[in-house]
């Protein structure tokens, strides 16, 4: 999902607190009223919601699980309808499901914004859910007289370098449809404490205890198919034998060795590919085959047996098998030039040094 054409209608902000000692909860302090920002506060708002919902391995499309009446999507499809004064109150329910989320005691309060706009081409309604801590910071103050000063700013919260924020955005792909919920809507969640050091259940009490989201089931599938169309395309590049294997090779560690609990697109190509031009076509060929462009949970099941021997077939069915994450240690390819042909010509060869004796021969 691409936020790209991010607009933004309304915005209205509660404060969450964190529970006492005892663990009780402490009520939010609910917004009266809409916020109202300039053109350029707007623009930098969609700007920082934009690069957080397109940064690599940080956000993904999540499963809508909770639809009952007091669910997030629930309170999003009544939000994306509702008059001023409606979206105000009702989003109160929002700041209290939050509360009522952070169960633990070590879990930080912070300032709750809720807004309502639309997204993508064309245009679909998002509800959007952002949990921000705030920080202190300095501004630049010119005086009359033409000094310079600095500016103590308290609680700021949304700068580029603020890293402590969540975002859960729900997206109606149809506003035609009249099934149950959450049929014709979409979840996505960005979490910058998302790492391969940090397991995705960190965030848990956000997106299942608040958003009422899960893990997609369909994990395995999806990395499937990003291993599955990641090969065609490796397959059908005009490079050597040599610069293919080392991309295959590349494919394994990535899914296997690499300790991200996600794979992406962009992360890939950024990664792996050697030029822009190349990480483009690669993006193109995913997007062709509508593989998601965030990041996707990594479920290597399906495709274990794959990840766990290399085969390579030659001409006169030699085949070549060997544990995938040795492949290159154990394995060298090359392309040499062969003899000569009764035509003149001079064909392609492959050597090939096996880095150990032979063991047993069948």
């Amino acid at each position: 999902m691409s936020f790209d054409n991010l607009t933004i209608s309304r915005i209205v902000i509660h404060e969450i607190y964190k529970r006492t000692d005892e663990r009780d909860i402490v009520p939010p302090k609910y917004g009266t009223r809409l916020v109202i920002l300039d053109q350029e506060a707007v623009d930098a708002f969609c700007d920082r919601i934009h690069s957080a919902m397109g940064s690599a391995a940080k956000s993904m499309e999540l499963d809508i699980i909770q639809t009952g009446p007091d669910s997030s999507i629930t309170n999003a499809k009544f939000l994306v309808d509702a008059d001023d004064a409606l979206f105000i109150e009702r989003s109160r329910t929002i700041a209290d499901k939050l509360t009522d989320a952070q169960m633990r005691r070590n879990l930080p309060g912070g300032v709750l914004v809720v807004f309502t706009g639309t997204a993508s081409y064309p245009a679909k309604r998002i509800v959007g859910m952002i949990k921000a801590e705030t920080h202190n910071g300095f501004t630049r103050r010119v005086t009359d007289d033409g000094a310079i000063s600095l500016q103590f700013l308290k609680d700021l919260l949304l700068t580029p370098q603020t890293k402590l924020y969540k975002i859960g955005i729900f997206l109606q792909q149809d506003s035609q449809t009249v099934d149950p919920l959450p049929a014709g809507w979409q979840a996505f969640i960005y979490d910058d404490q998302i790492s391969a050091s940090n397991k995705l259940t960190a965030a848990q009490y956000f997106y299942e205890g608040f958003l009422g989201c899960g893990f997609p089931e369909t994990s395995a599938r999806r990395t499937r198919e990003f291993h599955d169309y990641t090969k065609e395309f490796i397959q059908k590049l005009d490079w050597s034998e040599d610069e293919k294997i080392d991309l295959h090779n590349a494919l394994v560690t990535y899914l296997k060795v690499d300790q991200s609990v996600t794979v992406q697109v962009s992360d890939f190509a950024h990664n792996y590919f050697p030029n822009s031009e190349m990480k483009d076509e690669y993006i193109r060929y995913m997007t062709e085959r509508d593989f998601p462009q965030v990041a996707v949970v990594k479920d290597t099941s399906d495709i274990s047996s794959a990840l766990k021997y290399r085969k390579v077939t030659f001409a006169g069915e030699v085949k070549l098998t060997a544990p995938a994450d040795r492949f290159k240690e154990l394995v060298q390819i090359r392309a040499i030039d062969g003899e000569i042909d009764e035509d003149g010509k001079v064909p392609k060869w492959t050597e090939v040094v096996i880095r150990g004796r032979i063991r047993n021969q069948e």
